[in-house]
């Protein structure tokens, strides 16, 4: 061991070397994008930042910009080569293993082993303990966006254990990486059963109730048949429709001295998976004056809000009075309708808004669409019925959802757990491809 190990590398074993990255490994950046040489007589493939993943590298529809003869050499990659982002998730990397001409862009490193005996998977499973562990992220510069230049990943220190050594715990990563993955594939398609479940039971609930009635045709497409006892009616007829608005930015006075709930598009991420009901406490407020110069206005305790541009379709319900942007359709409900029913009903309507929102990139419903919004309409103790069944089926599911989630995580800890102990010289690797298969089962 030499002067140069930092705390995490004190334990390496005696037969490991210490080194900086640069060191052992050239690394080049990338040729700098030129708009005026997208056009030309040299063009090849070249990879971008987002083209680099963990482990992975796309090679599908890749861009193209003029590569000159000179340039040809510095910027070719070659099997073997690794590709390691310089921004954006800095230190995210991969390795080339294509038989194809391609280049790389400015925004990626690439690191090329100095001889032979370096194994690039060994690289790249540093790279990514190194990150994840947090001794990575000290060497980039942070401004406003986290940037790795290529000084500072000349300057990380790496261990450099013998050449066998590095493949034998390439090979023991490799197993465990292949193995989690197909255990979190198998979980995340769990996870899709269970919301489909999710979906499936509050639809047929607000569509169909919760015993076996006759049903008549609803001439809606969304619900189909309905119960023959209920009703099929316009929202807005058992719901009063309100719209939001924003007061005028330039005008300071509007948001100063700021006390009122004020529902904005920054709300609405924890309501998209579709457990979170209440929306209590807002990223915004405005002050009472912004309030009266807008078409903004507060809005009751049980108002269902909605939606409506950029993230289009999420819905919750307001736990004490707020107003909202306009991106939202907010609905205070009558004496007819329950706000949970409510919530239901617009939680079932997907195929719907696909139908009526418009817009290419920035996605709408506008108001006379949702004027036209129609609602299944069970009478209100048979309301309340569907509301807790629905609570009650979809609790059960909630809680399998997080039981697949913990285990995910569980597996993900484990596979950094085991990445940090072998790059770091803590497992003793065996001699030969079966005993590490056996060894790397035997930890899960």
């Amino acid at each position: 061991m030499n002067d140069l190990s930092p705390d995490w590398a004190q334990d390496l074993p005696d037969e490991w070397d210490m080194g900086k990255i640069g060191w052992h490994y050239d690394v080049q950046l990338g040729k700098k994008l030129n708009e005026e040489e997208i056009e030309g007589d040299h063009l090849a493939p070249y990879l971008r930042n987002q083209d680099v993943q963990w482990w992975d590298i796309n090679t599908e529809d890749l861009a193209e910009m003029d590569f000159y003869p000179d340039e040809r050499t510095k910027y070719e990659l070659q099997p073997g080569d690794i590709l390691v982002c310089e921004g954006g998730e800095a230190g995210r990397c991969a390795v080339w293993e294509e038989d194809m001409e391609c280049f790389f862009q400015m925004a990626l490193h690439r690191v090329r082993p100095r001889s032979n005996d370096y194994d690039p998977r060994f690289f790249c499973y540093f790279m990514e303990f190194a990150k994840k562990a947090g001794i990575l992220s000290a060497g980039a510069n942070r401004s406003t966006i986290e940037h790795l230049t290529g000084e500072k990943l000349k300057q990380q220190p790496i261990p450099i254990p013998p050449s066998s050594t590095q493949t034998k715990i390439a090979d023991y990563l490799d197993a465990s990486r292949n193995k989690i993955n197909r255990l979190c594939t198998m979980y995340s398609q769990l996870l899709s059963r269970a919301q489909e479940l999710i979906d499936s039971v509050t639809w047929r609930a607000v569509t169909k109730g919760i015993d076996d009635a006759e049903t008549i045709e609803s001439g809606s497409s969304w619900m189909g048949d309905v119960p023959d006892h209920w009703d099929v009616v316009k929202t807005r007829y058992v719901a009063e429709l309100h719209s939001g608005h924003t007061p005028s930015r330039s005008n300071d006075e509007y948001w100063q001295d700021t006390n009122i709930a004020w529902v904005t598009t920054s709300d609405i991420k924890p309501f998209r998976e579709g457990r979170k009901q209440y929306l209590y406490e807002t990223e915004n407020e405005i002050s009472e004056l912004g309030m009266k110069n807008s078409g903004a206005h507060l809005l009751p305790e049980g108002t269902v809000f909605l939606s409506r541009t950029a993230s289009v379709g999420f819905s919750g319900i307001m736990g004490r009075p707020m107003a909202t942007s306009q991106d939202f359709a907010n609905w205070i409900c009558g004496d007819e309708i329950l706000p949970e029913y409510l919530l239901y009903v617009f939680r079932s309507m997907d195929q719907e808004f696909d139908r009526v929102m418009q817009g290419s990139t920035h996605k709408t419903i506008y108001m006379p669409e949702i004027k036209a919004f129609e609602t299944p309409l069970p009478p209100l103790a048979e309301q309340q019925e569907i509301v807790n069944h629905i609570d009650t089926e979809t609790k059960r599911l909630w809680q399998l959802i997080d039981r697949i989630e913990e285990n995910i995580d569980l597996l993900q800890e484990k596979r950094q757990a085991l990445i940090a102990a072998a790059v770091t010289g803590q497992i003793d690797m065996p001699e030969n491809q079966d005993e590490t298969k056996l060894q790397y089962e035997s930890t899960l």
